[in-house]
């Protein structure tokens, strides 16, 4: 059921005035999505003002459309399912916060710079009857609109929070005001709205300030402990990492083409705990670190945890293993890129056996230094083992030329497929990766 599932329910909990009782059963914020019983929100876009849509989401069904008072036509002015509002976004933000109120279940929030996805999927997948944002929707429209859709049944939800400036975390997680708070990673990402590392970590430690009293915040092990922990005394910090300081840490870490199997240690554990999982790289062992901190001091079912990693993967286009031609093996991790996760795939990369070739596109966002992040990628692949760079991208020939002999540049993806088509013996270890804007996945198509 809908922590808010009526109309008038929510009329009454905003202070609106309207005489609609009729039964919500989902929210939208595209008219061609509603069904009968859905809220529509009419919320300004950059090219569309959702409010100019209100009579089509009433054609369609929707119980009520809430919109900007100055963009209703004549024709359903009047209408008892208009509900004419100064600014539909403030109510999608403030319904939100009264279905949370409402929520009796555990809260988990997620952020970093990388790993927050696949820390919520882990933690999707390792509780039974649990609630998650699904996609990408970790913004300050998708969060709303996923605290909205949870149903008041499920036992935990778990909220992906993302940024791209000083703020917005701490905007988010006061909508869902978690009991845990997970911090997945500080590092270089958003360079272009956070300017600096400096900047990741404040507006990543916003969420520390809005976890519920007596609750627990779970932290990378490491260098900025001590300043997460001036920001709160009420609430009880764990953290994770590689070394025994940290209160979660792994033991006799294995990785094949098959997956990663370690043990998790604690002063907090009888025993340790065996997990394998088909999920690999070195960061995948610090985000089930995280998620499982997470779940331990919830006193949640580990045993389901360790179950629901067994059949958990990459998803598509994260770290994903494919065969690909002459019987090379790709990891596609295309998705996306900033230094941090170009690192970690190349780190993966370098563990395989076999010649290793790294096939990069530009990383975005990265403001002023981008140039000099670029040239310490180049110097990065180098060191740890790869045998052949290829870069697409203005922003990569920094890698290209930092790497030196081996590295190559070509100026559309045409032509890096040429190469690799005169180029391959086969049995190749190949990594495809890039920020979204250079749709490095465009490459795996291409040979087809």
């Amino acid at each position: 059921m809908k922590l808010i599932n009526n109309t008038k329910d929510l009329l009454t909990s905003l202070k609106l005035d309207g005489k609609s009782s009729l039964p919500i059963r989902s929210f939208h914020i595209d008219s061609r999505k509603v069904k009968k019983n859905s809220v529509f929100f009419g919320l300004a876009g950059s090219n569309e003002d959702g409010s100019l849509y209100a009579e089509d989401a009433i054609k369609n069904g929707a119980s009520l459309a809430i919109v900007k008072k100055s963009k209703i036509s004549n024709s359903i002015f009047h209408s008892s399912k208009i509900i004419k509002v100064k600014s539909p976004e403030d109510t999608l933000i403030q319904t939100a916060e009264i279905a949370m109120r409402r929520y009796k279940g555990n809260i988990i929030g997620v952020t970093g710079s990388n790993g927050k996805t696949t820390t919520k999927n882990i933690l999707n997948n390792g509780i039974k009857n649990s609630y998650a944002t699904y996609q990408n929707y970790n913004n300050e429209i998708g969060l709303p609109l996923c605290a909205l859709e949870l149903d008041s049944k499920k036992s935990t939800a778990i909220f992906e929070m993302g940024a791209a400036k000083l703020g917005d975390i701490d905007f988010l997680s006061k909508i869902i005001k978690p009991n845990v708070g997970i911090i997945t990673h500080i590092g270089h990402s958003h360079l272009d709205g956070l300017n600096s590392v400096r900047g990741v970590l404040k507006v990543k430690s916003e969420l520390i300030n809005n976890i519920k009293q007596n609750g627990s915040a779970i932290v990378p092990d490491g260098q900025y402990l001590s300043y997460w922990k001036k920001m709160r005394n009420d609430i009880t910090f764990y953290t994770f990492g590689k070394k025994s300081s940290a209160s979660y840490f792994p033991t006799q870490i294995k990785m094949s083409r098959q997956g990663l199997s370690f043990f998790i240690e604690s002063i907090h554990l009888e025993k340790r705990i065996p997990i394998k999982t088909r999920l690999i790289g070195m960061h995948n062992v610090l985000n089930i670190l995280a998620a499982f901190a997470a779940i331990h001091v919830s006193e949640l079912n580990i045993e389901e945890f360790i179950d629901g990693l067994k059949g958990l993967q990459n998803p598509p286009q994260r770290l994903e293993l494919k065969t690909w031609v002459k019987q090379s093996q790709v990891i596609d991790d295309t998705y996306n890129a900033n230094p941090d996760s170009m690192m970690a795939a190349i780190d993966v990369l370098c563990k395989f056996k076999g010649r290793k070739i790294a096939i990069l596109g530009d990383m975005a966002e990265l403001g002023r230094y981008r140039k000099k992040l670029h040239i310490a990628m180049g110097d990065y692949a180098k060191i740890h083992g790869v045998d052949c760079l290829l870069g697409y991208g203005e922003l990569i020939r920094h890698a290209i030329s930092a790497f030196g002999d081996n590295a190559f540049f070509f100026d559309n993806k045409i032509e890096l497929m040429d190469f690799l088509k005169k180029n391959l013996a086969g049995k190749e270890n190949i990594l495809i990766k890039g920020s979204r804007s250079m749709r490095m996945e465009e490459i795996l198509e291409l040979w087809k």
